[in-house]
């Protein structure tokens, strides 16, 4: 279900990405002219900008109302361990600081869910938190 759930969200922040990414290196093409150090600097920043724009988003709706759109979808929830929203900072936590440790142990952090009675991540584990059906 979180995979899916991913996959949608992946899909609808691709869809933001490619449209803002467009007016921005349109932009910057106009701005500072064609060129390859244009480029390169336009490659940097458009990845620069996709990257704050997918944590951002992530961040904000987890910590708003522990789901996102794709989480939404599939009526399941991120919850802290007493039940309680989770908030802006714990949802840093968990999206930002524990995914990006659960993904460079090679995947294991996700694959936790597996294997785990409670069905936590790395991330959730370090955040507090757990994800339910609703």
């Amino acid at each position: 279900m979180r995979g899916v759930a991913a996959l949608i969200d992946g899909m609808l922040i691709s869809l933001v990405q490619m449209v803002l990414g467009g007016f921005l290196g349109w932009a910057g093409q106009l701005t500072f002219g064609p060129g390859s150090e244009t480029t390169h600097l336009l490659v940097l920043t458009l990845a620069l900008f996709n990257f704050v724009l997918w944590q951002t988003y992530k961040v904000f709706f987890t910590g708003y109302c522990g789901q996102t759109p794709g989480k939404m979808a599939l009526r399941i929830q991120v919850i802290r361990h007493d039940g309680a929203s989770v908030g802006f900072m714990r949802a840093f936590v968990r999206e930002v600081v524990g995914k990006f440790i659960s993904g460079i142990l090679f995947g294991l952090g996700f694959l936790m869910v597996a294997f785990d009675a409670q069905k936590q991540g790395l991330h959730d584990r370090l955040a507090t938190t757990y994800v339910i059906k609703l």
